[in-house]
C-alpha cells in the first residue's frame, strides 16, 4: 500500500499539475476524497482474490463459518483503507515518491510500537495503547467483531484524511505557522478524545 500511495499527491506536486487542480472548481476536500476513493476501490479489487477463495470455500466446505470469515475480510480491508489514508497524507508532504513511501513505512512502524510508550502513566498508557495499530486486526482475523477496533480504523482514517485536507488548504492559503499547527493539533486532540472514550470498558 505505501508503494501504491507514494505518488498520489507527490506526483501532482512534482509535475506542478497540482496547480490545475487548484484552479479548477473543486475544494481541497474533494481532491483528497477523490484520491482516497481511487485507492480504496483499487484495494477492493485486490480483495477479490480472498473473496473468491471465500466463495469457493463456502460452496465446497460443509458448515462453512461465513460470519467469521467475512469479519476477517473486513479486518483486512479496513487495514488497507487505513494504510491508504496514511500514505495519502505522507504523499502530500513531499515532492518525492520514494521519500513518501519510506516515510509511510516509518509512520506505520511508529504506530506499531507506540503502545510501549508511557507504560508507567495510566492516562498516557491508555492513549498509546489505543494508538497502537499492532494486533488491531488480530481479533477481526479470528472472527471477533469489536466496536473498539472498527472505531479505531475509522478514526485513524478520518484523522489522516483530515490532515491531508488541511495540508492542501494551507498550500492554497498563506497562513502563519501557529494557525497551521493549531489546526493539526486540534484535529489530533479530537481523534485521541474519541479513541480514549471508545476504548473505555464501560463504553
Amino acid at each position: 500500500v505505501p508503494l501504491l500511495t507514494m505518488g498520489l499527491m507527490s506526483r501532482e506536486t512534482a509535475s506542478e499539475s497540482i496547480k490545475l487542480l487548484y484552479s479548477s472548481p473543486v475544494r481541497s476536500s474533494q481532491i483528497v476524497f477523490g484520491k482516497y476513493l481511487a485507492t480504496v476501490v483499487f484495494g477492493l479489487v485486490l480483495m477479490f482474490i480472498p473473496i473468491a477463495a471465500t466463495v469457493c470455500g463456502g460452496i465446497l466446505v460443509p458448515n462453512f463459518d461465513w460470519p467469521a470469515v467475512l469479519v476477517a475480510l473486513l479486518g483486512v480491508y479496513l487495514l488497507i483503507c487505513t494504510y491508504s489514508a496514511i500514505g495519502l497524507f505522507i504523499s502530500s508532504l513531499t515532492n518525492y515518491q520514494v521519500v513518501a513511501a519510506v516515510c509511510t513505512l516509518a509512520i506505520l512502524a511508529v504506530l506499531r510500537f507506540v503502545g510501549s510508550i508511557g507504560q508507567e502513566y495510566d492516562f498516557v498508557r491508555d492513549l498509546t495503547y489505543w494508538l497502537c495499530i499492532d494486533g488491531r486486526t488480530g481479533d477481526l482475523l479470528n472472527g471477533a467483531l469489536r466496536s473498539e477496533d472498527v472505531i479505531y480504523f475509522l478514526v485513524v482514517i478520518g484523522l489522516f484524511l483530515g490532515f491531508s485536507i488541511l495540508r492542501l488548504i494551507f498550500r492554497r492559503k498563506a497562513l502563519n505557522r501557529v494557525v497551521r499547527l493549531s489546526a493539526y493539533f486540534g484535529l489530533l486532540v479530537v481523534a485521541l478524545t474519541i479513541g480514549y472514550i471508545s476504548s473505555r470498558p464501560a463504553m
